[in-house]
């Protein structure tokens, strides 16, 4: 026996023998989830003075930090509209193809996107749609999904964004999103819109504003709407609480009298962290 060989005996001798089982890939989905997934982080949640920072116009927009949108899709009122409606940043886009890709390795590709009108939402659904294929259902806008019922009169029409290249279905949404609701109002609409929507398809994803993903989610976890608050104070906690890309899996379980319930599922899409940044979502 050579010197190396008695010296790897011994090293071995020392060791503490045990059973280890080695880590197999995360579970793949079965087919009947539905994920709710918060969209990607938006400009103003970097820099809330982006609009004056990129001396925004009708004829002008400077991308001043790398992060920033290269380019701005043309609309009208291009000051108010993106100051209401913000799109998404660099970092958000390539984030949101890293949740595609997820979504690929996890076999939880959507028979369906349904998405809530506002520009960051489509951006994020378009970008997830675009890198998955022609394997991906349609994006469908749904405004009844939305918060953001005071920026609803800025919001890209589903003819237009199609002129850009965005993916949109051409099916009749549900009512659209009316000025001057109540919190109350619109908790009972989007759980309402939620309700309706997964009663007629399967395996779909929905992509939301943060709002709008803090009270579906009321529905599963023991999170309470303020609704004796203002939309807008509610709105500020549900940015803390669900980070961009943020999800949660739920599944349609059957109920009495024939009345369909849904659960958290066990299986879930696996988080997205980088340094400082963590899309898990946070209750505390």
């Amino acid at each position: 026996m050579t010197e190396i060989t008695t010296k790897s005996v011994k090293q071995a001798e020392a060791l503490v023998s045990g059973e280890f089982k080695a880590l197999g890939p995360a579970p793949n989905y079965v087919g009947d989830e539905f994920i709710v997934m918060r969209c990607a982080e938006t400009i103003n949640e970097v820099y809330p003075d982006w609009i004056k920072r990129s001396n925004l116009g009708e004829e002008i927009y400077d991308p001043f930090d790398v992060n920033a949108p290269i380019e701005l899709p043309r609309r009208s009122s291009m000051l108010k509209s993106y100051t209401l409606d913000p799109p998404i940043t660099e970092t958000g886009k390539i984030a949101s193809k890293i949740m595609a890709r997820e979504l690929c390795d996890r076999r939880a590709i959507p028979a369906v996107i349904f998405c809530s009108p506002d520009f960051s939402s489509v951006e994020t659904a378009h970008l997830i749609k675009s890198y998955i294929g022609e394997k991906c259902g349609n994006i469908r806008i749904e405004p009844e999904l939305s918060s953001l019922h005071k920026a609803a009169h800025v919001f890209f029409g589903p003819d237009h964004l199609r002129s850009l290249g965005y993916g949109i279905d051409t099916k009749t949404p549900l009512h659209p999103v009316t000025d001057g609701v109540t919190l109350t109002d619109l908790v009972n609409r989007i759980k309402r819109a939620f309700y309706e929507l997964t009663s007629k398809v399967e395996n779909a994803l929905f992509i939301v504003d943060p709002l709008s993903t803090m009270i579906i989610s009321s529905l599963f976890y023991s999170i309470k709407i303020r609704t004796e608050t203002s939309v807008e104070l509610e709105r500020v906690r549900s940015f803390c609480t669900f980070p961009s890309l943020s999800n949660f899996t739920t599944f349609r379980v059957g109920g009495d009298n024939g009345v369909k319930m849904f659960d958290l599922t066990s299986t879930r899409l696996r988080p997205l962290t980088f340094t400082g940044f963590s899309n898990e979502i946070d209750f505390d």
